[in-house]
């Protein structure tokens, strides 16, 4: 049975007050009250601050100091920085500013706070990110600007905190941003808009470089609140959505998609906004939003019980509570939760259309087992796949063996968990029910509710896959625990008729060691010296890059003896690239956890080629040989 603790941490002295509570004590025989800080609100970003009269908008803006409840209202409480309006309840994230094209803004800053604060984009958009403001304690600064043009934009402080990696407030004044948004003229606004914040105690780049013991704790949250106490949001199905994204944080995030694609329409770094024409709109899955930056995104949502979530495992870890960031130990306490932080529930109600299909339904049992230690790693958790009476592979590995299905043909996956803990499997990129999309206790058809697959027990997953592409199968429960122990596993869907040719077609998926999000070495299809491929001079290949790293990201490169290759993208999460975006370009690609893209190439001449996958954090790389003939 495999163990692992994770993110051990100590609470320095520094932490605040972990409950906000009114106390009363007997001081010469009068009652005397301890000081309480107000109550934070979380804010929703529906309703826009300030007067707008006349094509102005005025707002008095005010910094102090308060409780924030990232959880339930009731709940436990940190004293944290926030903004609000003039006479009204300080909120997170900050006030939306929201306006048409064309107004004029006036603001009036004042600082309640004991330092001064370092004002940022309250300015006219497109901006400088080096125009600030600076108000020193108790004083006030007015502010009158042009808001610029239409777009999606933010505006943040920071106040005397400590900084992150990318320079943004990670502590006191983390929460210290709000949405600033400007509507073209005469536009009604019919999207909904969400900031994404994160609380933290330390480096998240010093642990994962292993300067610090244990990744810092954090307290993630989409709008100030914190999963399972995010809103949960009720669409009709088939009607687009529209949202907005601001990426208050400091750091990037893969947000990832359950059940179905979202369109990216736009995209902006907080200063500006870039809208991209249709031919080059993004279709994804999982998008990859960088710090401090914006986008806008379409999302025409089926039926069912879905998730919208950062694949970071650290920032929906179960453990990130507020519990945790005020106590001197760790808690390993769940309170029933498997998730906590960045997620969001989207409830659509309905039943999800059938796929045609056709053939007989297919039928793989998926054995959940443990697995030795070897070659180096630790022991941890793997799959088998038994259909018919080919068990493959003959013992468990990580990760699992490669399922190939096909299109439109049914499939009956039944999951065997031979495990001493619960577990489930996530079809991720899959459009399919909600049911079996792997997420225990949200997940649903009718009054059934998606169960967690207990020891000894198993689960039926039936779905139909609607188009050919590069997926992937993962646990999603426990997922700190055990996906780095190795629970994921690539999954092709191929058009009918189509054999799988292993020689041509060149899985890649990369993870890291265990057993923990942030330890063992990085991995190519579960090892650190991959085999040599074989390619032949002019045959077309197909690279199918899978990223499953539970918390880090990796530079893919395709390299020959003279530098850097060309490749042609194919599809990115499973869905075919539009031919507009089927292009050649230099074969080197960020790829965050959670992406898949497909790439090809064709040699022209004899020699060595290397695939490459770094980490600039960890000055960490693995590499795989490709000898043309």
């Amino acid at each position: 049975m495999l163990t692992t603790t994770l993110f051990g941490v100590t609470r320095g002295c520094w932490l605040l007050s972990a409950v906000a509570l009114l106390a009363a004590v007997q001081l010469s025989g009068q009652s005397v009250s301890t000081p309480v800080s107000p109550a934070i609100q979380a804010n929703s970003n529906r309703a826009p601050a300030g007067g707008l009269e006349k094509g102005v908008l005025t707002l008095h803006l005010e910094l102090r100091q308060g409780d924030w409840y990232p959880e339930a209202d009731t709940g436990p409480s940190m004293k944290v920085y926030a903004f609000c309006e003039e006479g009204k309840a300080l909120q997170v994230p900050a006030p939306l500013i929201r306006v048409p094209e064309g107004t004029e803004i006036h603001v009036t800053l004042h600082n309640l706070l004991r330092v001064t604060a370092i004002l940022h984009g309250l300015h006219q958009h497109p901006g400088d990110a080096k125009a600030v403001v600076e108000v020193p304690p108790q004083e006030t600064r007015e502010l009158r600007f042009a808001a610029g043009a239409a777009g999606t934009y933010q505006y943040y402080a920071s106040a005397g905190g400590e900084l992150g990696d990318a320079g943004r407030p990670i502590r006191e004044d983390s929460q210290l941003a709000g949405a600033f948004v400007i509507d073209p003229p005469g536009k009604v606004a019919s999207d909904r808009i969400f900031v994404l914040g994160i609380w933290r105690s330390g480096s998240e780049a010093a642990a994962l470089r292993h300067e610090v013991p244990t990744l810092p704790h954090m307290i993630p949250v989409i709008n100030g609140k914190s999963w399972p106490y995010t809103e949960h949001l009720t669409y009709p199905a088939g009607v687009p959505v529209h949202w907005r994204w601001i990426n208050a944080s400091d750091g990037g995030h893969p947000m990832h998609m359950h059940g179905s694609y979202f369109r990216v329409d736009s995209s902006g770094d907080g200063e500006s906004d870039h809208v991209f024409p249709p031919e080059q709109q993004g279709t994804s899955a999982t998008h990859r939003f960088s710090t401090g930056g914006t986008m806008t995104m379409d999302w025409t949502p089926p039926p069912g019980h879905w998730l919208f979530h950062c694949h970071f495992l650290p920032h929906i870890s179960p453990e990130t509570t507020v519990a945790n960031a005020l106590a001197d130990t760790f808690i390993m306490e769940h309170n029933g939760n498997h998730m906590a932080g960045m997620v969001l529930g989207i409830t659509v109600p309905g039943n999800r259309q059938t796929v045609a299909a056709h053939g007989r339904t297919r039928k793989i049992r998926l054995w959940v087992r443990e697995r030795s230690a070897s070659e180096g790693l630790p022991a941890g958790f793997g799959y088998q796949v038994l259909e018919g009476h080919r068990l493959s592979p003959e013992r468990v590995t990580a990760p699992g063996p490669l399922l190939v299905l096909e299109q439109g043909r049914p499939v009956e996956i039944t999951i065997m968990n031979q495990l001493h803990e619960s577990t489930t499997v996530h079809w991720h990129g899959m459009e399919l029910e909600s049911y079996y999309d792997g997420v225990a206790g949200w997940g649903a058809r009718g009054n059934e509710v998606t169960p967690a697959i207990e020891p000894g027990r198993s689960f039926r997953a039936r779905f139909t896959p609607p188009r050919s592409g590069t997926f992937m199968y993962h646990t999603h429960l426990n997922d700190e625990v055990q996906l780095p122990a190795g629970l994921y596993g690539p999954l092709i869907v191929l058009e009918p008729g189509t054999p799988f040719d292993p020689s041509h077609d060149c899985v890649v998926m990369l993870s890291r060691g265990g057993p923990g999000p942030i330890e063992g070495p990085m991995l190519l299809n579960g090892s650190t010296a991959p085999p040599t491929l074989h390619w032949q001079i002019g045959q077309r290949y197909r690279l199918r890059l899978i990223n499953i790293v539970a918390f880090d990201g990796g530079t893919f490169s395709l390299r020959g003896t003279e530098g850097q290759l060309q490749w042609r993208a194919i599809a990115k999460d499973g869905a075919d690239l539009p031919p507009e975006q089927a292009v050649m370009q230099e074969s080197r690609l960020l790829i965050l956890p959670g992406q898949i893209y497909d790439f090809e190439y064709q040699p022209t001449v004899a020699g060595s080629l290397q695939l490459e996958v770094s980490n600039g954090i960890l000055k960490t790389k693995v590499t795989q040989q490709i000898e043309v003939q």
